[in-house]
């Protein structure tokens, strides 16, 4: 499959629903009851579907790149004192 594609043309119905064209649920392996993030941007008119479970990979990669910063930050900042106080020493 190509980074992006041209799936057709949907339209939203009185209730709301939209329906995503059959090749694409097939192609893009969207199931029924599947949920979404919903993105918009009004000044463009768009509106993007992220299925949520990469939303939710995505989250828990960002979070545990931000634990492994804090432990380095950490790590680095218990260092800089150690040597801090080693200086003290030497004095």
């Amino acid at each position: 499959m190509n980074h992006g594609k041209i799936f057709g043309t949907t339209s939203m119905g009185e209730r709301g629903q939209v329906v995503i064209p059959s090749e694409a649920r097939e192609e893009l392996g969207i199931k029924s009851g599947e949920k979404f993030v919903v993105f918009g941007d009004a000044r463009k008119g768009t509106v993007i579907l992220v299925k949520s479970e990469i939303m939710n990979k995505f989250a828990n990669f960002f979070f545990n790149q931000s634990k492994r910063s804090e432990k380095i930050a950490k790590e680095i900042f218990e260092k800089t004192e150690t040597d801090i106080e080693d200086d003290g020493e030497k004095e």
